[in-house]
Parts: C-alpha cells; structure tokens; sequence
C-alpha cells in the first residue's frame, strides 16, 4: 500500500470520528441551574472512543477538531471554541498514549483491560481538571467575577456536573470500544484505517 492511501485513509478516519464527535455532542440533557445553564452529554465518551481506536495523535484531532466544530454552531460557545480545541485534544491524546503507547508502539490486537482503563480513566478526569480550571481563568480573569461566586457556582454546579460526564465517558467508551474493536478487525477495516 503506498503512503498516499495511507495518509487518505488517515485523513478519512479523523474526519468520520470527528463527525462522531460532533453528533454525540447532540445527545445531551441540558439542565436549568442559578449560575446558568449546564449538561450532561456522552461526547467526551466518544472522543475518549476515537483515542482508543486511533490512538494519541489521530484521537486527539478527531476529538479535538469535532469538539470545536460543534462549539461554533452555538454562539454563547464560540468564543472559547479553540480553547476546547486544545483541552478535547489533550485528553484523547493522554488517553492514546496511555493505551497505545506514546508512538503507538503497542503490538497488542486488543491492549489489556488495565491499559485501557488507565488511559480511559486518566483522559476523562484530566478534562475534569482542565474545564475546571478554564471556568476559574475565564471568570475570574476575562469577566472579573469575584473569585468566591466563581467557587460557588465551579464546586456546586461544574464540578459534579463535570464528574458525572467523566464517568459516562468512562463507561461509553469502554462498551463502544470493546464492542467496536473484534468486528473492525474481523472485517478488516482495523489494517486499513489504522485502528489499534
């Protein structure tokens, strides 16, 4: 196979898992609170999916690159969307590394479940703390808001509604991925698109 297919089937696999990621964004219940409007939503799970399947880089940027698309379909969301960018690609991209290795050098069919579960659960909560800390930054620097409201509204609202996404994330791509992985390599895709 000469590396021009390859790099196409690459370019397909980031694009079709950042449709992914973009759609799962949709599936969401949104919840009504004092401190304005938050959600509970399985994207992250699907971006932690696209890690496991693709590894750190690819993952990362499909995670990443649908993460942003779907914040610029919502104008309150916009003008932080290349900061999710970024976050939404860090944490795929631990999850990858963690899973596959940092070069992807994992030979494994099906990496061990202690693999997966570490990388899974390392990249859910460091987006935990990366959305935690983007709330502190941009409230209290951007927006001047007293740092104790900005606690108040972070600890009582973000934070457990940011924790119970992780553990959904968790679960999500858990089942998807060992569901997902034995029929992608039993068909053949896995060889062609890259899969781990």
């Amino acid at each position: 196979m000469n590396s021009r297919s390859i790099q196409l089937r690459s370019i397909t696999a980031v694009g079709l898992m950042s449709a992914a990621v973009f759609a799962s964004n949709y599936i969401q219940f949104m919840i009504p609170t004092p401190f304005g409007p938050t959600r509970i939503h399985i994207a992250n799970g699907i971006c932690l999916l696209a890690a496991l399947l693709f590894g750190g880089v690819k993952g990362g940027t499909a995670s990443g690159f649908g993460s942003f698309l779907y914040d610029l379909t919502f104008p309150a969301y916009v003008a932080t969307s290349w900061v999710t960018l970024i976050m939404k690609f860090l944490m795929a991209f631990l999850c990858g590394i963690i899973t596959h290795g940092v070069k992807n050098e994992s030979s494994e069919k099906f990496p061990p479940v202690w693999r997966r579960l570490t990388g899974i659960i390392s990249g859910a909560f460091s987006y935990v703390l990366m959305y935690i800390v983007k709330q502190f930054v941009e409230q209290c620097l951007f927006y001047g808001i007293a740092f104790k409201a900005v606690a108040v509204s972070v600890f009582t609202v973000n934070l457990p509604v940011s924790l119970l996404n992780a553990v959904l994330a968790v679960f999500i791509s858990l089942i998807l991925y060992s569901a997902l992985l034995p029929a992608i390599h039993k068909t053949g895709l896995a060889e062609k698109f890259g899969v781990k």
